[in-house]
């Protein structure tokens, strides 16, 4: 909960959250500095673009594209990983090479600072507990702030790179990911290589496939897979927070929240099934609250839904799905190099790289949060404890509810009369 309010509608916060317009959403997100360092390290950009600075990454994507491919940097790779260590120098323009380690350096440099200070900035826009336009109509575009399914952006990201991100709002970065997404499989020959693959012609695959544009492919495909669904499930949470401001604001307009004269309040918390249920209840009445006062019925959940991601009670930045995709990149791009001289070529052997490579990153990230992930995950409310006491009692209650595992409480003042 932000510890200070801007209450006056004519002082305008000095720290955005968010922004939802035409052209797409972006919010400041915390996101985790070395992730963003390694995306930088995978792709000059990728780094950028993850933390939600989309100019900065199309600039470096594009000096990526070109300095890269003027200085045969992936071809000469490639042949290191096989071995053939002077064909790789013979291949590699120095020219273009010197200019290029600088500007590498700085992506990877720049994308951890910057996600520092986005960091930073997110603390400081819910302290002034900013406030997040949820719509914007113009006359090209509607763009409106709502729950989406982060797995469909996935999927459509799968499908074809950018279309993950256009159903996730972002207009521009899914145009722009799925123009380059064309364009470099052009230049790869992806697709012929892909068919022949699929027909059992692996050695033609591997003989018309342009090495040089053809290891981009692993890196973005990837990328931009996971940056669908990280941007789709960062939107669902700039949701959950612009409506909590929104409800708790009209409270306040309301005067719902005020204090009333005659000290009466009502603490409503939630818990799971568990014998702190019975526990606090007992705790509430040594208090001193009258057992009619104290209300606990249990609640018809809708729907359970297992969470892995962030949410509003724990927006840090970090997902299973970070080591997954990340090994995902590396394996896809091993596969891919060495399906040059394997009998699968590189098609099949990038897509084989790509799923063993998530599976075994989401292997090792369950197994290193799994604590974290057990106190997360699954938790949702089962049972409702509505007590009305004076406000007296309202420290002592709210430390019997801490202690007894509650899942979340509000405080409202009650009117005279309604004890």
């Amino acid at each position: 909960m932000p510890q200070q309010k801007f209450q006056s509608a004519n002082i305008k916060p000095r720290y955005s959250k968010g922004k939802i317009s035409v052209f797409g959403i972006n919010s400041v997100y915390p996101r985790t500095p070395w992730i963003a360092a390694w995306w930088s390290a995978s792709f000059p950009g990728f780094g950028h673009m993850y933390i939600g600075k989309y100019l900065h990454g199309f600039v470096l994507i594009v000096w990526e594209l070109v300095v890269n491919n003027k200085a045969n940097i992936n071809t000469a790779i490639a042949l290191s990983f096989l071995g053939r260590f002077e064909e790789a120098k013979a291949q590699l323009d120095q020219d273009w090479a010197l200019l290029y380690v600088a500007v590498y350096i700085y992506s990877i440099w720049d994308s951890y600072r910057c996600s520092v200070e986005v960091v930073k900035s997110h603390a400081l826009s819910e302290i002034e507990d900013a406030p997040v336009s949820p719509s914007d109509v113009s006359f090209f575009e509607i763009a409106i702030l709502d729950k989406k399914h982060p797995w469909l952006g996935m999927v459509w990201s799968v499908l074809s790179p950018g279309l993950g991100q256009m159903y996730g709002g972002s207009m521009i970065v899914g145009t722009f990911i799925l123009a380059w997404w064309i364009f470099v499989c052009y230049k790869a020959v992806a697709i012929r290589s892909w068919l022949y693959s699929f027909l059992g012609d692996f050695s033609g695959a591997a003989a018309i496939v342009n090495w040089q544009w053809f290891l981009f492919l692993p890196s973005m495909f990837a990328f931009a897979i996971y940056q669908a669904y990280t941007s789709v499930n960062e939107n669902n949470t700039l949701f959950d927070i612009e409506q909590v401001r929104y409800l708790r604001v009209r409270a306040e307009n309301l005067k719902q929240l005020h204090t009333i004269d005659d000290g009466t309040v009502q603490i409503i918390a939630t818990f799971e099934h568990s014998p702190f249920v019975e526990i606090a209840i007992h705790e509430f009445e040594r208090l001193g609250v009258p057992p009619e006062q104290i209300v606990a019925l249990p609640l018809e959940n809708l729907e359970s839904q297992v969470q892995v991601i962030d949410s509003i009670q724990r927006v840090d930045g970090r997902s299973v799905l970070d080591g997954a995709m990340m090994s995902a990149t590396v394996f896809a791009v091993l596969g891919a190099i060495y399906g040059f001289v394997l009998y699968w070529g590189p098609i099949i052997w990038g897509l084989l790289g790509l799923t063993g490579g998530f599976f075994l990153g989401l292997a090792i990230e369950l197994a290193v949060n799994k604590k974290k992930l057990k106190k997360y995950t699954g938790k949702k409310s089962e049972v409702v404890i509505e007590v009305t006491c004076d406000t007296s009692l309202q420290k002592q209650l709210i430390n019997v509810l801490r202690t007894r595992k509650a899942l979340g409480f509000v405080v409202k003042p009650l009117p005279a009369g309604r004890q």
